[in-house]
């Protein structure tokens, strides 16, 4: 009962935070980040550790740019944090586990109580809140049909559901994006979420049997890069916005993105979150990898956690006029980045956002992979037959990009997969997997 107590008041003050201004939301931060910092030392060996071989007294943070002293945290470090929890003999059965899919190359599991995990959830509910949802309204959420909070562990949802606040149904984004297409077309959510890669094969099949969303406000894409060709055919047909939401395992939403500026909202008081390289906070305006550390995770922390994403730091607070800071050219995996034979690094959408956008009228899925720094392959799911002088501009715009060494084969083919937790990558450098 006192838990559902603590839930409730969790979510009062998390809708009216964004209200009380930035002033408010750091003061909160500041608070978390204290407990959260005297609760690893105490309790987390891994964290006691790092601190006092760096000689850092969680006391000493006084102000958020305080937290800069702390070390970076790593996937490796994650892991070994992971497996020192389960040697404590900490009961996992009344934990939600989660794994996060190794798109860098190494895959994390994060634990997470169930009071932590709903606040977490309660976050991305207010996102959905501040972009438009009222209640009783249904929303479709294309994903895996395993759900990390099992419903032993899901009260609050099903009181919503019985008091018809709200109608949420998971729809596994494993099934044929046709059959997925019909069931929407009976649900007829008003929210749609889910990948984007499996949204757009949903999307394609809902065009060709003439299904109609009448009711459709919003979509709302995550867990996976939102490419240009993606949102365009997304918009067509759905005729409802996109909207693009940033999460991750560690922390659940991360930032969304602004519909006034087309910068993204950081989840302030979910997240501390900074722009860094080589460890140190980089200023607005300028690009580093993004860092994390969760507020509301104690069961296993996650301070100055390195994402691999990348990142621009942006204006604090938004533009708009919302109290939450903000990054920009969020551009996904490290791992993305393609590595050229003269040396560069290129990221996909500058080579790819060319040649899709150019030919969406014949490409309707496609995957690039980098076998080595001068070889590639190019998978396509065609709509309709390709002429020679289309794939002689594609060839053209290639090389421009790439350089003239460079050698591209293309594939068509009927499907391309997703990967085991229903994402799809549409880019993948396997010469970047192997250095990792």
């Amino acid at each position: 009962m006192l838990k559902s107590v603590n839930t409730l008041g969790f979510a009062l003050s998390a809708f009216a935070r964004p209200y009380f201004g930035r002033e408010r939301i750091e003061a909160y931060q500041l608070r978390k980040l204290k407990s959260l910092l005297l609760h690893a030392a105490a309790n987390i060996p891994y964290y006691r550790e790092l601190f006092s071989e760096h000689g850092i007294e969680p006391t000493d943070v006084r102000h958020l740019s305080d937290l800069g002293r702390i070390p970076v945290t790593g996937k490796q470090q994650l892991r070994t944090l992971y497996r020192s929890l389960l040697k404590k003999g900490i009961d996992s059965n009344k934990l939600i586990e989660h794994k996060t899919s190794g798109s860098t190359g190494i895959p994390s599991h994060i634990l997470r109580s169930p009071q932590e995990e709903r606040k977490l959830n309660l976050l991305r509910w207010r996102m959905l809140w501040m972009q438009g949802l009222r209640p009783g309204w249904r929303v479709a959420k294309v994903k895996t049909t395993w759900e990390p909070l099992s419903g032993r562990f899901n009260r609050l949802q099903n009181l919503a559901r019985c008091a018809r606040l709200l109608d949420s149904r998971v729809f596994d984004c494993f099934l044929e994006p046709a059959e997925n297409a019909r069931e929407l077309a009976r649900f007829q959510p008003h929210i749609l979420s889910g990948y984007p890669g499996a949204l757009v094969k949903i999307a394609l099949q809902h065009s060709q049997q003439g299904g109609e969303l009448r009711g459709l406000r919003g979509v709302f894409c995550g867990g996976e890069s939102l490419a240009p060709h993606q949102r365009r055919i997304l918009e067509e047909c759905f005729g409802a916005p996109v909207h693009d939401t940033y999460g991750t395992t560690e922390c659940n939403l991360a930032a969304w993105a602004c519909p006034q500026t087309g910068l993204y909202h950081v989840c302030d008081d979910g997240i501390v979150l900074e722009i860094c390289r080589d460890g140190i906070q980089v200023p607005p305006g300028q690009s580093g990898e993004v860092v994390i550390t969760s507020l509301h995770s104690l069961t296993m922390p996650v301070i100055r956690h390195a994402l691999g994403d990348t990142a621009v730091a942006g204006p604090s607070p938004c533009p708009c006029g919302s109290p939450f800071s903000t990054i920009q050219d969020l551009q996904g995996r490290i791992i993305d980045f393609l590595t050229l034979p003269d040396g560069r690094e290129l990221h996909p959408f500058e080579l790819l956002n060319e040649i899709v956008l150019g030919a969406s009228d014949w490409i309707s899925e496609y995957q690039l992979i980098q076998e080595e720094t001068d070889r590639f392959r190019l998978l396509i799911v065609p709509r309709r037959l390709v002429g020679s002088d289309e794939l002689a501009r594609l060839h053209t715009i290639f090389l421009e990009k790439v350089g003239a060494g460079a050698h591209l084969q293309i594939e068509w083919v009927e499907q391309i997969p997703s990967d085991a937790t229903g994402k799809f990558h549409f880019c993948r450098s396997l010469v970047e997997v192997r250095n990792n």
